[in-house]
C-alpha cells in the first residue's frame, strides 16, 4: 500500500511537472524582439507610449472622483474599476464603460467583471478584488507608472516577445506562472538594456505593434 501510494504520488508529480515544462516551452521568444520593436517604433509611438500610463492615471483619478472619492483614494478606485473592466476590451471602450458604470450603473462587461468593479466602487481594496497577473499588473501600472509593479503582459506584449501573432491556444499558456514570469523578465531585461522604465517600454512597443499590424482602433480613450 505504501509503495503504491509513493508510486502514485511520484507519477502525479511527474505529470504536473511535465505539464509545467511543456507549457513553459510553448511560448518561445526573446527580449531582443522587444528591443527590436522599440527601435523600429515611430516618433508618435514613442511620444504616446512615454505618457500612456500617466494619462491613464489622470483618467483613473477622474473616474474615482465621479464615484465620490477624493485625492489618492480616487486614483485607487478609478484604477481598480478600469482594471476590473479591462479584460478583452479596447482601451477606449474600457474608459467609456467605467464612466457609464460609475455614473449610471450600466453594465457592459461580464457579470463577474462588472461585480468586481462594483465591489471596488463600493469601497473594497482593488488589490483584494482583482484577479489574474495581467489585470493586477495593469492596476499597479496605472497607480504607479514609474513604480516597481510587474510589466503588463497581454496578447500584444506576448506577440512582441515572440515576434509574431499569437494563437488563442498559446495565450492559454499564460496561466502558467513560469511562462508569465519569463515574459515579465524579458521586458525588464529589455528595459534595462534600453535605459527606460518597463511600463514605458511596454506601452511604446504595444502601440507600435498595433500600428504595424493595422490594429489602430481606439489607441487613446477619445
Amino acid at each position: 500500500m505504501t509503495r503504491n501510494l509513493q508510486t502514485d504520488r511520484m507519477a502525479s508529480f511527474n505529470l504536473e511537472w511535465g505539464g509545467m515544462v511543456k507549457a513553459k516551452n510553448k511560448i518561445v521568444g526573446s527580449y531582443r524582439n522587444i528591443v527590436k520593436c522599440f527601435e523600429s517604433a515611430s516618433l508618435a509611438s514613442v511620444q504616446d507610449g512615454a505618457t500612456w500610463y500617466r494619462e491613464a492615471q489622470d483618467i483613473a483619478t477622474v473616474i474615482g472622483r465621479l464615484g465620490g472619492y477624493k485625492d489618492h483614494q480616487a486614483l485607487f478606485v478609478g484604477a481598480g474599476v478600469l482594471s476590473a473592466l479591462s479584460p478583452q476590451v479596447e482601451w477606449g471602450d474600457n474608459v467609456q464603460w467605467a464612466i457609464q458604470l460609475v455614473v449610471k450603473g450600466i453594465r457592459k462587461q461580464t457579470y463577474a467583471n462588472h461585480n468586481k468593479a462594483l465591489r471596488i466602487l463600493h469601497g473594497e481594496k482593488p488589490i483584494n478584488v482583482l484577479g489574474g497577473s495581467k489585470v493586477r499588473a495593469f492596476y499597479k501600472a496605472i497607480v504607479a507608472p514609474e513604480g516597481n509593479g510587474e510589466p503588463v503582459i497581454d496578447r500584444h506584449a506576448v506577440a512582441i516577445y515572440m515576434g509574431r501573432t499569437v494563437t488563442e491556444k498559446e495565450l492559454g499558456y499564460l496561466s502558467s506562472p513560469k511562462v508569465m514570469g519569463r515574459l515579465q523578465w524579458a521586458y525588464k531585461k529589455a528595459s534595462n538594456e534600453l535605459g527606460i522604465h518597463h511600463h514605458e517600454l511596454q506601452a511604446i512597443t504595444w502601440l507600435e505593434w498595433r500600428i504595424q499590424k493595422g490594429i489602430t482602433r481606439q489607441r487613446k480613450w477619445i
